[in-house]
């Protein structure tokens, strides 16, 4: 873990937290982000600092999904009893990362196999009904990405995901490239096979102020009951996701100090 950073708590400090486009708070009270990364895998952020930062965007419940481990949940278990007070929900999950597909696991409580680093067929439908086997939800993350960035070789078909069992598929990425962000051909999928497969946003957020897309572009919405882990599983079950989407970023409004030097509390 690096001990010091340009990033600290007091960054989004003060500031009016951004209001996603037409969001209309009567019928949907909780603004999600599946997926996010903290400095337990390649994010910038301690889980603190990446927690104000989906406030000042808008957020009020947030998965953390660091890459292939889950060494998060520890911090994540203190700091989260701090800010359900203040109506924010801090869950845990992982994201699944290999050179074939990346998949976020949701709602799981440990991931203790070896994550392949090019794995076939057998072994990504292995990793999908393990998290299954958690009650865990299973999202595959920002296929343009995959596909026209990364490069990926022989990632699997939409049609092969809701074959396997695959419940999400994140039509929003904001740590792709303009072109890349807003996922087309995977929303006119997920309308086509609706119930069977949902869609989700995701920030993928690594640094706060260096996202590929230049900021914030989607926002996903749902209705719970009442704001802990156990009511979002429940409802992403059900694939009842509205999505928000803004053509134009929405930027970060944190004052960063590249020149300081702070610790996690």
């Amino acid at each position: 873990m690096p001990s010091s950073s340009r990033y600290s708590d007091d960054d989004w400090k003060n500031i009016n937290p951004h209001v996603p486009p037409a969001y209309d708070k009567t019928a949907y009270n909780v603004i999600y982000d599946h997926h996010s990364h903290t400095y337990y895998s390649d994010g910038a952020l301690t889980i603190k600092q990446n927690v104000e930062w989906h406030i000042a965007m808008g957020f009020n419940a947030i998965t953390l999904t660091d890459h292939n481990n889950m060494r998060h949940i520890e911090k994540i278990t203190k700091v989260k009893e701090e800010y359900i007070k203040k109506g924010i929900l801090i869950t845990s999950g992982i994201e699944w990362t290999t050179t074939r597909i990346h998949l976020n696991f949701l709602g799981i409580s440990k991931w203790e196999s070896r994550v392949p680093y090019k794995p076939k067929d057998e072994k990504i439908i292995d990793a999908i009904n393990k998290a299954h086997d958690q009650g865990g939800i299973v999202v595959c993350n920002h296929i343009p990405w995959s596909v026209f960035e990364a490069k990926y070789e022989n990632h699997p078909s939409r049609e092969t995901l809701l074959e396997w069992g695959v419940d999400f598929i994140e039509i929003v990425n904001d740590d792709s490239q303009p072109e890349n962000v807003f996922d087309q051909e995977s929303y006119d999928f997920c309308m086509e096979h609706a119930g069977e497969v949902g869609m989700l946003t995701g920030t993928d957020m690594h640094k706060p102020d260096d996202l590929l897309s230049g900021g914030i572009h989607g926002w996903t919405l749902l209705n719970l009951n009442e704001l802990t882990e156990g009511a979002l599983i429940d409802e992403l079950k059900k694939k009842r996701t509205k999505i928000l989407y803004s053509k134009e970023p929405y930027l970060d409004p944190g004052i960063h100090d590249k020149f300081s030097r702070r610790r996690e509390n």
